[in-house]
């Protein structure tokens, strides 16, 4: 009899064990930024609400390797959720490129209110290439991080290496501007900046700070020229096989604003912090920007040819700004 009630016993918790879904959850965003806040609510709110049957283990940094790995690995099903950029996803989704692409936003407000007139038709994007959308994320506003000069007209990217992200809307940006593109995962960028193998890149004042690079540049010039929102994303191919709860849990979008606002919020200090770096800090002037605006053309003609549907997501985000635009008046 106590034989058998020690079997029980055992059984019962290896049933247990067995209903704790546990999930990997990859980015390249490193500790101590808005990001990592940002995964580590959504995972205390998935145990605290699952009474500890889902757990998600967090990989920052790129742990995991760089972005266009950990979007291949996600769509395969090896990690369970992924949280990048729009521009990585974008290997899979091409039609996401649409958000890369230099000066298509003017404001935060704009932005927001493009991206939430297009989330079903992302959704559906995404879920046809194996991802399932989760919520929208943010990176933020570009600028340019250089060695020995502010970038004020577009001309003084001419002859530069910059370090491009992997998306080939970036590299023909660089190529508009007049600059030397050299494709490079994040993992790499700062031992690069930092034997001159490349002058220079595009990033937001935020990823400059979390990954250091703002140590291998001399000057930040914040040019805005593009607005780079993310996504957090699960697995379809492992979503599928979860039970419908967890499924339900897992679509949940409640952190969504608060990881937008919590980047948004240290924008300002961290130009400041450029600043008390040693680093010298430009901003361009509304002539300097349409310099750089006038050479955007051939990157969007690029983008509305290079697959199908691109066109027709792009003249949906062009339709959203005209009623954002409308309803300003």
């Amino acid at each position: 009899m106590f034989k058998r009630a020690l079997l029980c016993l055992s059984l019962f918790a290896a049933a247990a064990q067995a209903q704790v879904i546990t999930a990997k959850v990859g980015s390249v965003a490193p500790e101590g930024t808005p990001w990592a806040d940002w995964i580590d609510g959504l995972k205390a709110r998935m145990d605290k609400d699952t009474g500890g049957k889902l757990k998600l283990k967090i990989f920052l940094g790129g742990k995991l390797g760089g972005e266009k790995e950990m979007v291949e690995e996600t769509r395969n099903g090896n990690l369970q959720l992924f949280g990048g950029s729009t521009g990585a996803l974008a290997s899979w989704v091409p039609e996401l490129n649409v958000l890369e692409l230099p000066f298509i936003f003017t404001s935060d407000a704009e932005a927001d209110f493009v991206l939430e007139k297009i989330r079903d038709r992302v959704a559906k994007l995404l879920e046809a290439k194996g991802f399932v959308m989760v919520m929208w994320a943010e990176n933020g506003w570009h600028g340019y991080g250089v060695k020995g000069k502010c970038l004020e007209k577009v001309e003084d990217m001419k002859g530069l290496k910059m370090r491009s992200q992997e998306s080939y809307v970036h590299l023909e940006t660089y190529k508009a501007f007049g600059a030397s593109p050299v494709e490079m995962a994040v993992p790499e960028v700062l031992g690069a900046l930092q034997t001159g193998t490349v002058d220079g890149y595009s990033n937001t004042p935020l990823f400059s700070f979390a990954t250091s690079w703002y140590n291998g540049i001399t000057h930040y010039t914040y040019t805005k020229h593009i607005y780079q929102p993310a996504l957090m994303v699960i697995s379809k191919k492992w979503f599928d096989q979860q039970p419908a709860e967890m499924k339900k849990e897992l679509l949940l979008r409640g952190e969504e604003r608060a990881g937008v606002e919590g980047v948004r919020t240290l924008t300002e200090p961290l130009l400041d912090n450029f600043k008390a770096a040693g680093k010298t800090v430009c901003k361009l002037t509304p002539e300097a920007s349409k310099g750089f605006e006038a050479k955007v053309k051939p990157v969007w003609d690029a983008f509305s040819k290079k697959a199908k549907g691109n066109k027709e997501i792009l003249d949906a985000v062009i339709a959203a700004k005209k009623e954002f635009a409308a309803q300003k008046k």
